[in-house]
């Protein structure tokens, strides 16, 4: 027998055909699943799982702790010295003013880091320092304090940009302390 066009057509249709016939079998088939054994939660209008019977810990679970927002570490860094919001209030406009939140943030040729653009080196404190928010924002505002705050607010917050210099930093870092301070704002982590 020879192999023709017509014949390897008519296989190939053969073949395809019973193809279809044994996956419609086995779709219409039924089938049995059993599970031995299942712990089957007791359900009320809420999900009540009895723990002990899935031998998993009695203890309530807890997803992954929500970061603190940046006005709230500033806060907390005010508050521990002593001061209020009105404290973080200029921390935060200084933070935005100098890095805009990013705390690997580079400036004045290498010189200045950080959160709030400290030059480290000469301020002998630590790069890590100057990229932690929490860290950079307590040397700030002990720098704020030896500069006359909270007696001279606005001279303080100048002179974490340079004393005696009337360029506007302390108005500009206040407006944006106004602007920022109701909104929320998350930590950009030094990379």
């Amino acid at each position: 027998m020879s192999l023709t066009p017509n014949r390897v057509l008519a296989a190939h249709t053969v073949g395809k055909f019973l193809s279809a016939i044994l996956t419609f079998a086995m779709l219409i088939q039924p089938m049995s699943v059993g599970a031995q054994n299942a712990v089957v939660p007791e359900v009320s209008e809420t999900l009540t799982v009895k723990t002990g019977d899935l031998g998993v810990p009695a203890e309530p679970v807890q997803g992954p702790a929500i970061p603190p927002t940046v006005q709230e570490v500033l806060l907390s860094v005010c508050e521990a010295r002593g001061y209020g919001e009105d404290c973080a209030k200029a921390l935060l406009g200084m933070m935005w003013k100098e890095s805009r939140n990013v705390g690997s943030a580079i400036g004045d040729g290498g010189r200045a880091r950080g959160y709030f653009q400290i030059h480290y080196r000469l301020h002998k404190i630590s790069l890590d320092c100057a990229q932690d928010l929490r860290c950079s924002a307590e040397w700030s505002l002990k720098y704020m304090e030896r500069n006359g705050y909270p007696r001279y607010p606005s001279y303080a917050i100048q002179c974490h940009n340079g004393c005696n210099i009337r360029n506007g930093y302390a108005a500009s870092a206040l407006r944006h302390a106004r602007r920022l301070w109701k909104e929320p704002m998350t930590l950009a982590l030094a990379k």
